[in-house]
């Protein structure tokens, strides 16, 4: 029995060589591009001014850690009562 036409290995190695042959001859392959949709680039400028914004409970906190530290702080027991109430509803 004859077999004619390519070996699998000349078959397999094809590919391969017209890649090395490709990069010895300085051709460009095509450059990667990318294209964010409208509402990724919304998201990215909403991102990126709540990052920039400052946190404007940082005072508050910063009090009630003074306070706290002092030993001035107090709460209603009504107002923790009332606000545990109305989180479960």
């Amino acid at each position: 029995m004859k077999i004619t036409g390519l070996s699998t290995l000349q078959a397999v190695s094809r590919p391969a060589n017209e890649r090395i042959e490709a990069r010895k001859s300085n051709v460009q392959a095509p450059a990667d591009s990318f294209q964010a949709s409208e509402a990724a680039k919304n998201f990215n400028t909403a991102r990126r001014a709540a990052a920039a914004t400052p946190d404007l409970r940082e005072n508050r906190i910063a009090d009630i850690a003074a306070r706290i530290q002092a030993g001035t702080y107090s709460v209603s027991a009504y107002d923790i009562a009332s606000r545990l109430v109305d989180a479960r509803v």
